[in-house]
């Protein structure tokens, strides 16, 4: 994808913003050769917060408070993602719709983001099932690294490194490895262990799926005014 410095951004929306009666949007971007899409986003950003908007900035901590009022909002009905994103602020919508899907599936996952913790750093023994949940935790829960270290009292790096493998080879490979640190000796995994947690993980995943199906399904709804 194509960078953009922000001065030329800037001069772009202003330079429309003069003419903008006199030609439509996406044939004024396609005059000047730039993504009519992407420079829709710069328009929305301006509009929202001028030139500051188009100027990078430091990722932005929203409270808990900011997010279930952006997402009440727009529930209820008070403007579309765009229009309640500029209201309270928000870099992109995107961020919003990315605040409506956890909390269709959990508000009590809407956080705010967290002051840095001190996370655990000695890897711990941990058996299967233990590590099958700090895995679920991250991936359907989402929650953070950080977070899943913190509450299962296990190392940031052992968090990561499980969910890394079970993305690429499944529960199965959580197993006890010989000779591994911080794995619980268990008995080798036989072919009916291994069924069974491959079914866990497509339930799992089928369960994730459903929930994100079930959001996309009431956010069309909402669209057409049903």
């Amino acid at each position: 994808m194509k960078k953009y410095e922000s001065e030329f951004k800037i001069k772009i929306i202003k330079d429309y913003l003069k003419v903008k009666s006199e030609i439509i949007f996406t044939e004024y971007c396609r005059s000047i050769g730039v993504n009519p899409i992407t420079a829709r986003g710069w328009l929305t950003l301006f509009q929202a917060y001028g030139e500051k908007g188009l100027i990078p900035q430091v990722p932005k901590k929203y409270s808990y408070e900011t997010k279930i009022q952006a997402v009440s909002a727009y529930l209820n009905g008070e403007g579309t993602l765009k229009e309640v994103s500029i209201k309270f602020k928000l870099r992109s919508s995107k961020q919003l719709r990315y605040w409506i899907i956890q909390y269709n599936n959990d508000k009590n996952l809407i956080k705010a983001t967290p002051v840095r913790k001190k996370v655990v750093t000695m890897s711990k023994k941990t058996t299967l099932e233990e590590r099958i949940e700090v895995v679920e935790y991250v991936t359907l829960q989402k929650h953070s690294y950080s977070e899943a270290s913190e509450h299962f009292q296990v190392s940031y790096q052992q968090v990561r490194n499980w969910v890394l493998i079970v993305k690429k080879q499944g529960y199965s490979a959580l197993a006890d490895k010989r000779g591994r640190r911080g794995y619980v000796k268990e008995k080798s995994l036989t072919e009916v262990d291994k069924l069974k947690l491959e079914n866990r993980q497509l339930k799992a995943e089928l369960n994730k799926r459903n929930a994100i199906e079930a959001f996309e399904k009431k956010f069309e709804e909402i669209q057409r005014g049903e």
